[in-house]
């Protein structure tokens, strides 16, 4: 009777310390979770823009950050020690939604950007090349406008009458497609959502007091973008 209540109380002893060991055992799923909570995306870890141009005295991208198998943003006071390597190329900034803007602003170069969420480090390189025209034609009718591109992303054109059925024809410079396009003229409007074009025309009208032209170019070997703005104002 002696042995097997020994027996019970060794087993219920044995039983209580595997137990105790269980309750205190470090969850693997959590740790790893933790280590690796938040990501940047691949297109957002080593990005291309152009210097701002003469008209814009800085231009900024945002560094898009996620919670792991979500959309979910960490909050602004999460993001802890943001710093940059080179604060004359680029300079980040969070916003109160917790979005990082990354500034850059004349200068040529490579600047990597990281910061701290818990434990996590995250980091980012961007970078900047000289701002160059994307364009090799912008003509509307007679009027050739692709100079006013060289150093600047808007340009106004200031008429006092009706522009009748213009031709509109734009053409990209080498290295680069038209990746969408918009024309207000009038009451009419035209829009290219999504495309690779490397030329565009359109006979246009322009009868309003403030129509405009905006085309975004596309560099393929750097992955950049730029927004050209071409305003008609009627004076």
């Amino acid at each position: 009777m002696k042995k097997i209540l020994k027996k019970s109380v060794s087993l219920l002893l044995a039983l209580t310390v595997v137990a105790g060991s269980l309750l205190f055992l470090p969850y693997k799923g959590d740790t790893a979770e933790a280590a690796s909570a938040w990501y940047i995306p691949t297109s957002c870890k080593n990005m291309v823009f152009y210097c701002a141009p003469d008209d814009l005295p800085a231009t900024y991208v945002t560094l898009k950050v996620y919670r792991q198998g979500s959309s979910k943003k960490p909050k602004a006071s999460s993001i802890k020690s943001l710093t940059t390597s080179d604060s004359s190329i680029a300079r980040p900034w969070i916003d109160k939604a917790g979005d990082i803007r990354i500034y850059f602003f004349k200068k040529a170069g490579t600047a990597d950007i990281s910061f701290q969420i818990g434990r996590q480090t995250l980091s980012s390189r961007i970078t900047v090349k000289e701002y160059t025209n994307p364009l090799a034609s912008f003509k509307v009718g007679k009027k050739d406008f692709t100079s006013r591109f060289n150093y600047a992303t808007e340009y106004n054109y200031f008429h006092t009458s009706d522009m009748k059925k213009e031709m509109v024809s734009i053409k990209a410079a080498k290295g680069w497609k038209i990746s969408s396009m918009k024309m207000q003229y009038g009451s009419g409007t035209y829009e290219i959502s999504s495309c690779k074009k490397s030329s565009f025309s359109k006979k246009v009208a322009f009868k309003g007091n403030l129509d405009y032209i905006t085309v975004t170019m596309y560099h393929a070997k750097t992955k950049s973008y730029v927004t050209l703005t071409w305003n008609c104002i009627r004076e």
